[in-house]
Order: C-alpha cells, then sequence, then structure tokens
C-alpha cells in the first residue's frame, strides 16, 4: 500500500513511537511553522519530500498539541491532510481506551483485527469483511478508498469511544520512504482526517 501518497499532508507513527508530518507538495511555510513547534526536519538526500519528526518523548499530551498548533497554521495553505498517527492521541479528562481495533496497512491489502463486538459491527458497516485472521477489505479497491475506508472507520470508532490504532509498517523513520511509490496523480481524494487538534476520544 502507498496509502502516504495521496495528500499534500499525512500525518502518521513510528512503531517506536515517532510523529511525523510528510508533505507530498511544496509548502513554503511548512519548515517554518513546524520547525517552531519543536519537529526537525529530515530532508531527503536526492529527489524526494520533506519529512518532519518529533520524537518519542513527545508522544501524548505534547505531540497532541504541538502537532495540533503546527496544523492550524498549515491549514492556512492547504486543507488536503490525512491523519494515521497514534502518537497524537490524548485526552485531558480520561485515559485513552486500549485498541479495539488494530488496523495494518502495510501490506497488499488493508487488514483490521477487532477484540469487541461493538468494534466488528463499525468494520463491517465500512466495507470490511471476515477471514480467517480476522477482516480485510475486498481485494482489488481502489487505494484511495481503502484509505478513505480506514480514515471513516477510525473516526467512527473515536465517536463510540472505541481505541483504534493505525500500523503503517514503519518501524523506524529510516523506514518512512522519501519519495511517493508510483508518480500518477490518484484518481479520487479520500476525505481528509479530522485536524489533530480537535477533541478526539480514542487511539
Amino acid at each position: 500500500m502507498a496509502f502516504l501518497d495521496h495528500n499534500d499532508i499525512v500525518i502518521g507513527s513510528t512503531d517506536d513511537g515517532h510523529t511525523f508530518v510528510l508533505l507530498n507538495r511544496a509548502l513554503p511555510a511548512a519548515q517554518r511553522i513546524l520547525t517552531d513547534h519543536g519537529f526537525t526536519a529530515r530532508q531527503p538526500s536526492g529527489p524526494g519530500r520533506p519529512l518532519y519528526l518529533l520524537p518519542p518523548a513527545y508522544a501524548g499530551e505534547q505531540a497532541h498539541t504541538r502537532t495540533g498548533e503546527a496544523m492550524h497554521f498549515l491549514f492556512q495553505h492547504t486543507w488536503d491532510v490525512t491523519d494515521l498517527s497514534w502518537t497524537t492521541r490524548w485526552n485531558p479528562d480520561e485515559p485513552l481506551p486500549e485498541p479495539d481495533v488494530h488496523f495494518d496497512v502495510s501490506g497488499e491489502r488493508v487488514t483490521a483485527t477487532a477484540r469487541t463486538d461493538a468494534a466488528r459491527r463499525v468494520l463491517a458497516d465500512h466495507g470490511f469483511t471476515p477471514t480467517q485472521d480476522g477482516y480485510s477489505l475486498p481485494a482489488g479497491t481502489q487505494e484511495t478508498r481503502q484509505l478513505a475506508a480506514v480514515v471513516q472507520a477510525e473516526i467512527a470508532l473515536s465517536m463510540e469511544n472505541l481505541g483504534a490504532r493505525i500500523g503503517l509498517g514503519f518501524r523506524t523513520p529510516a523506514d518512512i520512504p522519501t519519495a511517493p511509490a508510483r508518480t500518477s496523480a490518484p484518481t479520487a481524494t479520500p476525505p481528509a482526517a479530522p485536524a489533530p487538534d480537535r477533541p478526539r476520544r480514542t487511539r
């Protein structure tokens, strides 16, 4: 899957707890905005796309605040944003629930596992079908539609106070590709995920 390639800005998390912001389109103000909020720039050595990182020490409240405030200013330049992160999730009023659903978007197909009936119902409502090991989206589904299904299912889980975590398959920032997996433009853009600074209850 190439879920990182379809939006101007993609927010994500690595398995070791880094928060990253990846730019697929040149936004001249982005470097100043992100570095002002504590992100470190990792520029590609050749043709590629800029990547900005927050270390694992900032996961939770600080990652939530810093990323949310940075996106507030970046929204002046683009609304084309997808948020697939788990390190930015934080609730000042109560602990976040343990993930009821784990999404895995690192392979050829999007898969998910669910540990409650309520979570299984949400997955079914968003096009996931049962498999021997959990759930998956149907083979042949357009990649942008798969991305939209994951984002929308995560939002629906959040609204029911069910935890979710999206695994992108990046163990460390070194695993994040510096160039898109393909150069052709997508035929459709999925709905952007809610901004990180909006109240979120899960992940």
